[in-house]
């Protein structure tokens, strides 16, 4: 059996494009869609800006996630928001505040099924909006 041997310099080039094509993902710019805080009496935090275009980065504590929704669930998340935030109470374990676009966050927003702070959640806890 025969080895394939390759030319240093082609090693060196196939090395760089597998770490540039790793690398080069364009991070979301403007004002995010929507924006969702989850504040836990634990003191933990987590947090998710969805952009337009369906891209989305999540914090959870201090790990980072980014994943892309289709565009049938941005249209659920759109018409979700037709609807006001409503308050929630500070009571409330965990915390959800709600932004959408440039608008004043809303926190804490109450989550109730098929509103924006429902959707938001179920977005922080299994990254889609139907599991």
């Amino acid at each position: 059996m025969r080895a394939l041997v390759l030319p240093r310099a082609a090693i060196v080039i196939l090395g760089a494009a597998l770490v540039a094509g790793c690398t080069a993902a364009v991070e979301p710019s403007g004002t995010p869609r929507f924006a969702v805080t989850r504040s836990w009496s634990t003191g933990y935090e987590e947090s998710a800006d969805i952009y337009a275009d369906g891209r989305v980065v999540m914090h959870h504590g201090d790990n980072v996630e980014r994943f892309a929704l289709p565009a049938a669930q941005m249209r659920e998340l759109d018409a979700a928001a037709a609807a006001p935030v409503a308050p929630g109470s500070n009571a409330d374990d965990p915390i959800v505040g709600v932004t959408i676009g440039s608008s004043a966050p809303v926190r804490p927003a109450r989550s109730e099924p098929g509103t924006l702070a429902e959707l938001l959640g179920r977005l922080l806890d299994v990254h889609t909006l139907h599991p």
